[in-house]
């Protein structure tokens, strides 16, 4: 029997008071988060994380307030549910030059965002961290954030996804196909930084873009950065088949992960990639003590720091369903443009929950279906064993309830049990971020990846 390979371990991050978690958790005694304005906040989570050889800190951002509850924001102002929020890319460089191995995620929508500035800033900060980034890539569901830019009303998701299409060819066409390998020579005996016919225009004309290139930044260490994506319906699938290297996965059930899984591994077979060249991440939620009678302490503390209302706002935006408009026998409309995997039931019906349902589950520390553990640390990394033999997720990403508390936990509990099995590793990973999760090493899209067919022709 072959010893076990280290999983992959993020710690998930939101630059707002409210992290996704657990929102109204910032009012814990314990907790830090209304520090989340200072750059100290952030530092202190960056060094724990690097000094205990975590592979990423990732962060989610929002472009709008959660308004659909009651149909307006007051209630997100109130709770700071993932408000306000700042920009994690003006963070993460500093975080960068604090820390020495740790590796940074971060979302940026191709709703919003133009694909030209989208694909510059990336390449500078890829530059800065010496390869240690990755994009989260979204569609975006909050038709506050549509309206904040311009919009009247939210695209349609299929629309979203059409557009997340077009954003991809041109980004890839900028980092991957507008500067040769050869290109930069840096010699100051020639007076030649770069030869010019080994750089061009990529005269993207598309239905939605029009991009001239060439692209302003010089290629960097990975020039495409790690890439990221957390969409689980049919459609979300099928575009993490084609692009995705890492898949972020808000469920529990390891059967269901397992299936999903399975599914996008064979959706990226099918294009020619190796099952490897897509990973994940599993959400994870801990709290952990040295016995059992205190780590049910800490959880019936963080109950009665948790407020309903917080978490339903959350859910409203997340789905874009007021539950203060249902009563509880009333079927959610699955006539959304939201997260529609979180109205429906998890039995595989194909049915969706009634509110009723929603505010049972939101009534506790936990998040829907995401997976929360709660004990000692060895009952927790067996947990954790176990969950990942049968779904086959590659890792987790640690969800906080409360900042510090619950990464200091991890770090001090729950890695030296994880390490025990084998499952945490014990040193450092160094080099691009891509290149510590490819067999080769390489911190370049494998020549299999569609962003690979837009290289520069040799």
């Amino acid at each position: 029997m072959s010893d076990p390979k280290p999983l992959l371990f993020a710690l998930y991050e939101q630059a707002s008071v409210g992290c996704g978690g657990a929102p109204s958790l910032w009012t814990h005694p314990a907790d830090e988060r209304l520090a989340a304005n200072t750059f100290e906040f952030w530092a202190n989570q960056a060094r724990i994380a690097d000094q205990a050889n975590l592979d990423m800190l990732f962060f989610a951002d929002v472009l709008g307030f959660y308004d659909v509850f009651g149909g307006h924001a007051q209630a997100a102002v109130k709770w700071a549910v993932e408000a306000p929020a700042n920009d994690p890319l003006m963070i993460i460089p500093g975080l960068a030059a604090i820390t020495k191995n740790l590796a940074f995620g971060a979302t940026v929508s191709t709703t919003y965002e133009h694909p030209f500035a989208h694909a510059r800033r990336f390449s500078t900060l890829d530059h800065m961290t010496n390869g240690r980034i990755g994009w989260n890539i979204v569609t975006s569901y909050l038709s506050s954030a549509a309206r904040n830019f311009g919009l009247e009303e939210m695209l349609k998701h299929g629309d979203r996804y059409e557009r997340a299409e077009e954003f991809m060819d041109v980004v890839y066409k900028l980092w991957e196909g507008s500067w040769a390998d050869d290109a930069v020579v840096a010699d100051k005996a020639r007076q030649v930084y770069a030869q010019g016919d080994r750089v061009k225009s990529i005269d993207h004309v598309g239905e939605r873009y029009r991009v001239a290139g060439p692209h302003l930044s010089a290629p960097s260490p990975q020039r495409t950065p790690l890439l990221i994506q957390a969409g689980w319906s049919g459609r979300g699938r099928e575009f993490a088949a084609k692009h995705a290297e890492l898949i972020f996965i808000a469920k529990s059930n390891p059967h269901e992960i397992r299936q999903g899984l399975e599914e996008i591994w064979t959706m990226a077979e099918a294009r020619g990639r190796a099952r490897d060249d897509v990973q994940s991440l599993t959400v994870l939620r801990i709290v952990t003590a040295k016995t059992e009678i205190e780590a049910q302490r800490k959880y019936d503390e963080l109950q009665s720091n948790y407020h309903l209302e917080a978490q339903l706002v959350s859910y409203a935006g997340d789905t874009g369903i007021d539950l203060s408009r249902y009563a509880d026998s009333d079927a959610l409309s699955t006539h959304t443009e939201g997260l529609t995997s979180y109205m429906m039931r998890p039995d595989g019906s194909g049915k969706p929950l009634t509110a009723g349902d929603v505010r049972k589950r939101f009534a506790n520390v936990t998040r829907g279906t995401d997976l929360i553990l709660v004990g000692t640390p060895e009952q927790v990394a067996d947990r954790i064993e176990e969950h990942a033999r049968i779904s086959g997720t590659s890792g987790y990403m640690l969800n906080p309830l409360t900042s510090p508390g619950t990464l200091e936990d991890f770090v001090e509990w729950v890695v030296p049990a994880l390490q025990k099995r084998g499952l945490y590793r014990t040193s450092s990973q160094s080099g691009s971020l891509r290149s510590r999760l490819r067999t080769d090493g390489s911190s370049r899209l494998p020549a299999t990846a569609y962003g690979a067919s837009f290289r520069f022709p040799v």
